[in-house]
């Protein structure tokens, strides 16, 4: 895009073109816009000058992307406007004169959001603030906040004093005095941005909040668990739903066993709920109170609870290394609980091995260790015998030590590999400890799970041996790579060649030799079919004297 002639330049070459053609006049419209920033806007420019060389245009910091004339008017437009304010001239000189005409361009910003701020829960006769604010609004001078309460007018907020001309954020606060009749009533912000006349009017509104003031509850509710285990810390909470007009006014006593627990209070709604946590040192019955008071009235509840006693069971194996074959014991056994009786069960990750009735005081499994037990968890569960919905697990390992194994599994005795192909050699064998596995072919030591390209001098037998403590085992690994022979093509395609030849020669003998017995066919044919002579018809009569031998094509 061309960049404008600057306006001293014009003058110049204005003044070099001659004398002035009379008075005229210069202008813009509109001579005031407000545009949204980033848009954009068309300025109109206008001169009564006759002077057919007279010369004029549009001067401004702006992006001009459209330009239309006529006789004595110009149209621009201007977009992607950023600037907060702006002043692009007209200007036109005629005969040596310059005029200018300026406009007034300024970009807005609707307000972004409008938040009124949460509001505590409310009792009657106390001063709260409400605090609304606007964000990222321009120009804020035309900006007008308003605070309401249901369709009544608690306050409103003018900004004509802000200087700066960018958008901004406002922040607008209020004192209020609820009172029980507010309760319920709704709270609402209200932004006007006013561009009127010369550009929109835009309003925005935030969520409305909802006054809650608060008074009597009803009968707390206890929530905690019926069962706690020694030494374990327990919530406790104690609610009351229903109040008003102030869920914030109500105080909380909560006691364990005689003892005060300290407790947090939160509300949600009309509902205050206090919560807590309670334990105890020692087993027995427990009795949790909670008192709620709100002005002069006073609510309590009460509930039973039961501290028991659930050592972690005992879960031994006489050897949790042992060597495979060998004879290994399991033991699921738990301390003394109160109250008295414990359930045992003693499994692995597939089932159950064995349980027992509260009076027997452990369980018990002997196993051969075998190869599939190395690395088995075995679990020692324990659950009171009174009905307590609790359990305490406690797991163990058995390790079996064995040489190592070599299958088809981890070590294929035949691989098949294509010539050119990307393939490693690989070769796994089991065992505890984990055995160490090295190949060999013709004596070189190879390379185990290194990608490589497959050459026909990989063909062959490998040799593998995998050791640990335990002891060895060997496997041999035939690896055959397939290829293509190019030799064995080359000769096929010259016998082929050949072959072709010599079946092309006989077709060709054996044509001509059809075609000559047929011509001398039909010589003999020809020569029969002539008038006979005096000797031939004596032949004829009587004995032929010489009878010609007639060759018979096959």
């Amino acid at each position: 895009m061309a960049r404008p002639v600057p306006l001293l330049a014009w003058c110049a070459l204005a003044a070099l073109a001659g004398a002035a053609q009379g008075s005229f006049e210069v202008s813009v419209s509109p001579e005031t816009a407000m545009v949204e920033h980033g848009g954009s806007v068309q300025i109109n420019c206008s001169t009564t000058c006759q002077d057919p060389a007279a010369r004029g245009g549009l001067e401004t910091s702006l992006t001009k992307i459209d330009f239309k004339s006529g006789a004595g008017w110009a149209a621009f437009l201007l977009t992607n406007i950023t600037e907060w304010e702006s002043a692009p001239q007209c200007y036109s000189i005629c005969g040596g004169d310059t005029k200018v005409a300026a406009a007034n361009i300024s970009s807005y910003r609707p307000p972004e959001r409008v938040v009124l701020e949460p509001l505590p829960e409310m009792e009657p006769g106390r001063a709260y603030s409400l605090t609304c604010r606007v964000l990222n609004v321009a120009p804020v001078t035309h900006l007008t906040v308003t605070l309401r309460q249901g369709g009544r007018t608690l306050h409103t907020e003018t900004f004509q004093n802000r200087t700066g001309t960018g958008p901004d954020s406002v922040t607008v606060t209020h004192e209020i005095i609820p009172r029980r009749r507010d309760h319920g009533q709704e709270i609402t912000c209200h932004a006007a941005l006013d561009l009127t006349p010369h550009g929109p009017h835009f309003e925005n509104s935030s969520s409305a909040v909802e006054l809650k003031v608060y008074d009597l509850p009803e009968n707390p509710q206890l929530q905690t668990s019926p069962y706690i285990e020694v030494g374990t810390r327990v919530a406790a909470r104690c609610g009351v739903a229903g109040v008003f007009p102030a869920a914030g006014e109500a105080r909380f006593t909560l006691s364990f066993g005689g003892e005060s627990v300290n407790l947090t209070v939160t509300t949600l709604g009309n509902t205050a709920t206090a919560e807590g946590e309670v334990w105890s040192p020692s087993p027995g019955p427990r009795e949790l109170n909670c008192t709620v008071t709100v002005g002069p009235v006073a609510r309590s509840a009460g509930q039973s609870v039961l501290v028991y006693s659930l050592p972690e069971p005992v879960l031994e194996i006489n050897e949790s290394q042992t060597l495979v074959n060998s004879s290994v014991t399991i033991t699921c056994r738990s301390p003394e609980a109160d109250p008295r009786g414990v359930l045992l069960q003693l499994r692995d990750a597939k089932e159950i091995l064995g349980s027992s009735p509260p009076a027997q005081p452990s369980v018990q499994l002997q196993l051969t260790a075998s190869e599939q037990d190395d690395g088995r968890e075995f679990t020692c569960d324990a659950r009171p015998g009174s009905g307590i919905p609790a359990m305490k697990s406690t797991s163990a390992r058995l390790t079996v030590l064995y040489g190592p194994r070599m299958d088809d599994s981890g070590c294929p005795r035949k691989r098949v590999w294509k010539e050119g192909t990307e393939q490693h050699f690989s070769c796994l064998a089991r065992g505890n400890p984990a055995p160490a596995v090295g190949c060999t072919k013709d004596g070189v030591s190879v390379s185990i799970g290194v990608q490589r390209q497959v050459r026909r001098e990989d063909a062959g037998t490998y040799h593998c041996k995998a050791s640990n403590a335990r002891g060895s085992a060997s496997r041999d690994v035939t690896v055959q790579v397939e290829y293509f022979d190019i030799l064995l093509l080359v000769l096929g395609l010259a016998a082929a060649a050949v072959a072709g030849a010599g079946l092309a020669a006989w077709g060709y003998m054996y044509y001509r030799s059809k075609k000559i017995r047929k011509y001398r066919l039909r010589q003999e044919q020809a020569k029969a079919a002539e008038p006979a002579k005096p000797a031939e018809q004596m032949s004829l009569n009587g004995d032929a004297q010489n009878t010609p031998d007639v060759e018979q094509s096959v």
